[in-house]
């Protein structure tokens, strides 16, 4: 593992490359589409990165750019999961889709010289709240959890859960979780876990997880501290990006965090407008706003042209 900082900044004027490259993807259930095809069109153009950081939705499109895949799949994957949730549950969705492709992700995101890759959690740390969370009291939970980002109120969270991001590059002496392909599943399911309509509890080696969003629904800070000198976080509405639901830290464009420069990519109008909302979507919805991120992520790429002196990391670790 490579933590070496970064030896340019972007921006410079003689055009030396930017170092090493973070991306850090939001989460946004169904509305992750738009993402998805950001990662596509970087993926076209040959833009890749040192580390991926992901949460919930965006842990397959990430998982995927990290190993080179995310054209290949493309809206694909969006318009199987849209179409299969109100008979199957969105719990059976992700699982399913964890089934479809664990084995991809597992044989890229763990090779040698593969990018850094980061999945976002929340866990939980009072048992008695971890096992409402198992039991039937965690859809009514979820709901009110729900209620509470209008509010503001970030009190159950706070007094419950801790943001818990694995990485796959775990130095000796590091004590950040670290995914392996032995957890890999229980990891991807546990990130995604909604409790308003996930109905399948989470575990990972015996601990009671919920969705990464309560705590972490853009692990930007998490990514910058990986010595990245440029940081792309890529949001799934046009509303300002925060770091999880409850807006505890806006993840604002052109700042530095953590050393590395913040590039923020975000659809200009609510891709509901074009039939996709968090939970359900039409078809011809998903592909537009597909589109739209392919774009969106075609004309970054044109904008930011010294980005792409591809890191070393991404080039080896894509078959």
């Amino acid at each position: 593992m490579t933590d070496a900082k970064p030896t340019a900044v972007v921006g410079t004027t003689d055009g030396s490359a930017p170092g090493r490259l973070g991306i850090a993807v939001a989460s946004g259930m169904l509305k992750g589409v738009y993402g998805h095809g950001v990662l596509s069109a970087f993926e076209e153009r040959g833009l890749g990165a040192d580390v991926y950081g992901t949460a919930s939705s965006s842990g397959l499109s990430g998982g995927l750019a990290a190993v080179g895949r995310a054209r290949e799949v493309g809206v694909g994957y969006w318009l199987g999961a849209a179409a299969a949730a109100l008979d199957k549950g969105m719990s059976n969705v992700v699982l399913d889709s964890i089934a479809e492709y664990g084995p991809t992700l597992r044989e890229g995101l763990f090779r040698t010289g593969a990018p850094e890759y980061l999945l976002a959690t929340s866990k939980l740390t009072d048992p008695a709240a971890a096992e409402t969370t198992r039991g039937p009291g965690a859809k009514a939970l979820g709901k009110q959890l729900l209620r509470n980002v209008f509010s503001g109120d970030r009190g159950w969270v706070e007094q419950n859960l801790a943001p818990a991001v694995f990485s796959t590059q775990v130095a000796p002496g590091d004590d950040r979780p670290r995914l392996t392909p032995e957890n890999y599943d229980a990891v991807a399911y546990a990130s995604t876990r909604m409790l308003h309509a996930w109905t399948i509890p989470a575990e990972v080696g015996g601990e009671a997880y919920v969705d990464a969003s309560y705590t972490c629904s853009c692990p930007a800070r998490e990514v910058a501290a990986r010595g990245v000198g440029v940081l792309i976080a890529i949001g799934s509405d046009p509303f300002p990006l925060f770091r999880d639901l409850y807006a505890s830290e806006e993840i604002v464009d052109g700042s530095v965090l953590d050393g590395a420069r913040v590039l923020v990519v975000k659809p200009d109008e609510d891709v509901k407008s074009l039939g996709v909302d968090y939970a359900t979507a039409t078809a011809e919805g998903l592909a537009k706003a597909y589109e739209t991120g392919l774009d969106a992520g075609h004309r970054f790429v044109d904008g930011h042209p010294e980005l792409l002196a591809a890191p070393i990391g991404h080039q080896e670790g894509v078959a």
